[in-house]
């Protein structure tokens, strides 16, 4: 009979890629993030529009980016929207910040340290911040991500061209600081395996001064108009002349001085370690205390914090330089999910052993209140470095201190330790 036949050849057709298993469309992701943690350098160019709304209200901004960085510690971030503009850009020798809104520039010799880390941020550079971690969020699109779908493929217009593109739908998992759980849909360059364009959707609530809680949905755009990896940039890219109109500051003033109150946070420099237990992911306990004899140094961080992230470049190069010398490294992470952290760490190669803090004990142990935390202890259990949101150059002068074997990295080389780059 005719219709048994039929049957039979509709369920033998090929599945579209609309169809295709949710295994497919993870590995895909996960193939193309660890295409933007391998790379060593990039020049990335995006769009960002993003609208905030209610039954009562509608905000939209939008935001240019550009990130350029190359491995030998030159880059380039430029961010403009509608609360200002900046610039930050080394040449390897030399770094600038520039404002130009304020007709004000910075200028400081070339450091392996981020120049924003430790500093009260203004709304101008609110959306340089985003330039810095764009490359970091698109290396870790997948870490949080436990499932994911094709949509049907389409042909979308990126900077007035046409391009074939994947589509994939994904829930990521919300961070511990935020319970929201955002949708995502990302275009991806058939031919490339570049992400050209992804859309962020999410129910949020924003808080009244009376402490309650108005109802809001948002919807973020990125469009990436220029994605190119391991390239070569001329010079020109790195160089910066100050305009006529500008002038040299020594910084720009803390426009949030007089309104914050700061919260000071315990000092445990020169006091004894905490006696805790730290367990492993295949479920081994062990003492701090266990590890006497040998100095150590511990990271409190998180996935999503993007400071954290910025940190772990410069980290990895000085756990290369000291790990065969006797400094004994490990991490501390307090995502909510341990696979993110994980996934991280597998991503970026890094070799030093994680612990994930579950229930807060060990971030309270060393009277933890923000993070990036680096905590260096001596032979002898002795704290000797303890600080909130350090840098690189920072942390190498203390691990120098450490004996005579450790002097050599108290000054780093610049040429590999740019933000974001590897």
């Amino acid at each position: 009979m005719p219709f048994p036949i039929l049957l039979v050849l509709v369920f033998a057709l090929p599945q579209s890629v609309s169809s295709a298993s949710t295994t497919d469309a993870l590995s895909l992701l996960n193939e193309v993030s660890q295409r933007y943690a391998d790379a060593r350098s990039y020049h990335i160019e995006a769009v960002e529009e993003q609208t905030s709304s209610n039954e009562l209200s509608r905000h939209w901004d939008k935001t240019l980016l550009t990130a350029i960085v190359m491995a030998d510690g030159r880059y380039r971030y430029c961010a403009r929207g509608g609360f200002g503009s900046a610039i930050l850009v080394s040449d390897g020798k030399m770094q600038w910040n520039y404002h130009p809104y304020d007709h004000a520039y910075t200028q400081q010799p070339a450091s392996s340290d981020d120049p924003l880390l430790g500093r009260v941020i203004g709304p101008q550079e609110m959306p340089l911040m985003t330039a810095k971690s764009i490359i970091t969020q698109l290396a870790h699109r997948a870490d949080r991500v436990k499932s994911a779908t094709f949509l049907p493929d389409e042909s979308i217009s990126v900077d007035g061209k046409s391009t074939d593109c994947y589509v994939i739908h994904y829930f990521d998992e919300p961070s511990p600081r935020s319970a929201i759980e955002y949708e995502w849909t990302v275009w991806i360059d058939k031919s490339r395996k570049l992400v050209l364009k992804t859309v962020r959707r999410g129910d949020t609530l924003a808080p009244t001064t009376a402490g309650g809680r108005i109802p809001r949905s948002t919807e973020t755009t990125v469009t990436y108009t220029v994605v190119e990896l391991d390239q070569r940039e001329p010079a020109s890219s790195f160089a910066f002349v100050a305009p006529a109109d500008a002038k040299l500051v020594t910084d720009f003033p803390n426009v949030y001085a007089q309104n914050s109150a700061s919260v000071e946070p315990a000092d445990l420099t020169g006091k004894a370690e905490p006696a805790i237990q730290l367990k492993s992911s295949d479920g081994k306990i062990i003492m701090l205390s266990g590890f006497r004899g040998k100095p150590v140094f511990v990271e409190f961080w998180a996935t999503w914090c993007t400071p954290c992230v910025d940190l772990m470049p410069g980290l990895e190069k000085l756990y290369a330089e000291t790990a065969d010398k006797g400094l004994v490294w490990m991490s501390v992470d307090s995502d909510r999910d341990t696979s993110a952290a994980a996934s991280y760490l597998a991503r970026e190669h890094i070799a030093w052993t994680n612990y994930h803090d579950e229930d807060g004990s060990l971030g309270k142990a060393f009277h933890r209140i923000g993070i990036p935390l680096g905590v260096l202890i001596d032979a002898n259990g002795q704290i000797t470095f303890y600080k909130s949101g350090y840098g690189i150059a920072e942390l190498r002068a203390a691990v120098a201190k450490l004996g005579p074997e450790f002097h050599s990295v108290a000054v780093a080389s610049i040429g590999t330790t740019a933000p974001n780059s590897k």
